[in-house]
């Protein structure tokens, strides 16, 4: 079986191996109509998740009247695990995230997320999702002070070894990579401090050696998040 993942930047179809995963397709989101032709040439049976709606469509026109992907919506998610005052708009990212973490974990556990944006989710030890945090990626803190500060030195991504800054390229690093850290670090502490913490999404081996907390590095937890689920329903048995 195939397991989609249609995020902000990036389209992954992964398959499980019966011990690891293994990437079969990867491309730009903006390619979803082509993702939707591979899926179609390789004619096997595919669950998936989009945060993009654009794509999903788009593949979906790809497939035509192929019966061959499932997408995975709040409405496959037991209510009851929900504790969630608008659950059509989770993002099912964040919940397959948090899925397969607890999965593997077998306890409560706190999800950053560390991509385009930023999400920080906690999964309790009975499987509720319990909700969490949208922030900017750190590319978006970057990206956005280059756009209207652009006087600013562009500086390398990491922390200085002083504090405060006493130039301007250590000022800038402090106030991105440095606030980005603190502000993840903050919200964490504001979690389950007896739940194990996983970090995913691209920039998320960056972030886990530089924060607070120990942290496991996973950039399959959506992936084991969908594989649970199905499992648990049984779509295409």
């Amino acid at each position: 079986m195939n397991y989609l993942d249609i995020g902000n930047t990036t389209i992954k179809i992964k398959t499980w191996s019966g011990n690891s995963w293994q990437e079969s397709y990867r491309t730009e989101t903006e390619n979803a109509r082509e993702a939707g032709e591979w899926i179609k040439r390789m004619g096997k049976q595919t669950v998936g998740i989009s945060v993009v709606k654009e794509a999903t469509s788009a593949i979906n026109e790809s497939l035509g009247d192929e019966k061959i992907l499932k997408w995975l919506t709040i409405d496959d998610v037991p209510a009851k695990t929900l504790d969630y005052e608008t659950p059509s708009s989770l993002g099912m990212d964040r919940y397959m995230a948090c899925l397969g973490a607890r999965a593997l974990a077998g306890k409560a556990v706190i999800v950053v997320d560390a991509g385009t944006a930023c999400t920080i989710d906690y999964m309790d030890d009975t499987g509720n999702y319990r909700g969490g945090v949208i922030m900017p990626g750190i590319s978006l803190w970057e990206k956005s002070l280059q756009q209207y500060a652009p006087a600013l030195p562009r500086v390398v991504r990491d922390i200085p070894m002083k504090w405060p800054g006493k130039n301007t390229e250590d000022s800038v690093r402090w106030g991105l990579s440095g606030a980005f850290v603190s502000a993840v670090d903050g919200l964490i502490r504001r979690y389950d401090n007896l739940a194990d913490l996983y970090m995913t999404g691209g920039d998320g081996d960056w972030l886990a050696k530089r924060i607070e907390r120990n942290a496991k590095v996973n950039s399959n937890l959506v992936f084991y998040g969908m594989q649970k689920l199905v499992e648990t329903r049984f779509w295409f048995s």
